[in-house]
């Protein structure tokens, strides 16, 4: 289904912001249903709990009615997404996330050293966001240095759609699974510490290690970039960055980041009924099409007190930014380590730093996978 036909009849004023209709129809019912032609229907969840439960529902699958469902890949449900979904967990352990933390560290460190090399003014997306988002998928997939201007490349292509995708989309997206079927076939000649290699020393096919490093590209890398650069427009309108040098203020405030990140696109995937399903006094037929959107249960206020607000010192650790139940990111402990490490590079740096322009003023990319400023200006 694409993803895109999914867009909301409902007023945006803000990138940075869910639109406010879903506070007004969040109070009067935490489900909503679309208005629209015959045929199926399609809901919007917009409740934290709710969320929770439909997203953990066996009732709503993750592939469309008559849809086929890619066991290669996560987007399928039941015993072969569990087992899947298990042998990725198996690269994502807490002692693996601990043993990569210094390494995503030291790229942090030296792309703000390359930020402040750079200005000030410099651009915190070109300098920072961007290329530490791609180093720490390249350093999980084991792609070798020489190799690492092409992978980018391919990135960026495959990551800044706007509308359809064009030529360079597509011949992106074909090198790179090419790439990546040639670096399964050397890690599995000559496996190292990388990531790939212990998903292949799993159990996982050629197929299945392709798409999980297309995953994690094409998962990993913007939505990461994203998080940092929204994140700091967010941190610099509440204070700066005085205090996040130390890590647990930092941890704090990533996530109410995470929390506060609006979803104008990297929303789950939509769930189908594939049953009757009766919630309250609502009856969701088979066939119709059930979107959680996470921005808005992010912001209840019967989870989050005066959710509106960005508080860095909230506790915000009960956030959905990552899904929740059997397809909640696989990588979000990676997602963690490098927005917390970012942020206390920079706190560390460049405690004084400021936007160049207002908030409303910077440029989105307008990309349908991940959207997120374009640029972000910045002075110390």
């Amino acid at each position: 289904m694409d993803l895109r036909a999914l867009a909301l009849p409902y007023d945006r004023p803000s990138r940075y912001d869910p639109p406010p209709a879903f506070a007004d129809l969040r109070e009067a019912d935490p489900l909503v249903r679309l208005p629209g032609e015959s045929g199926p229907s399609t809901w919007l969840v917009l409740g934290a709990d709710l969320a929770q439960r439909v997203l953990t529902d066996a009732r709503f699958s993750i592939t469309a009615p008559g849809g086929h469902a890619d066991t290669d890949s996560l987007l399928c449900d039941g015993a072969a997404h569990a087992r899947l979904r298990g042998l990725l967990a198996k690269g994502f352990t807490a002692r693996a996330i601990e043993r990569m933390r210094p390494r995503v560290r030291a790229l942090a460190d030296a792309h703000v050293a390359d930020l402040a090399a750079a200005g000030p003014p410099a651009d915190l997306v070109a300098h920072v966001a961007l290329p530490l988002a791609r180093e720490v998928v390249a350093d999980l997939l084991g792609v070798d240095i020489a190799d690492r201007e092409r992978f980018a490349a391919w990135a960026t292509a495959i990551s800044t759609v706007v509308g359809e995708p064009d030529g360079a989309a597509v011949a992106g997206w074909t090198d790179l699974l090419a790439f990546l079927g040639d670096l399964v076939a050397a890690r599995r000649a000559d496996p190292g510490e990388d990531m790939l290699s212990g998903f292949a020393a799993a159990g996982l096919t050629d197929r299945q290690l392709v798409f999980a490093g297309a995953a994690l590209l094409a998962g990993g890398q913007l939505t990461s970039a994203n998080a940092l650069s929204i994140g700091v427009v967010k941190l610099l309108g509440s204070g700066g960055l005085a205090g996040l040098a130390d890590e647990a203020a930092a941890t704090a405030a990533a996530e109410e980041v995470l929390r506060h990140q609006a979803g104008i696109s990297g929303e789950p995937y939509p769930r189908f009924a594939v049953c009757e399903v009766r919630i309250g006094e609502h009856r969701i037929a088979a066939g119709d099409t059930v979107v959680v959107r996470l921005e808005a249960a992010n912001r209840d206020p019967d989870r989050f007190p005066d959710p509106d607000r960005f508080d860095r010192t909230r506790d915000a650790g009960r956030h959905l930014r990552f899904g929740y139940g059997p397809h909640r990111c696989v990588g979000a402990a990676v997602a963690r380590a490098q927005l917390v490490s970012a942020i206390q590079a920079l706190a560390e740096r460049l405690p004084g730093l400021a936007l160049v322009q207002a908030p409303e003023d910077v440029v989105w990319t307008g990309a349908w996978l991940d959207d997120g400023p374009a640029a972000l200006p910045v002075t110390w």
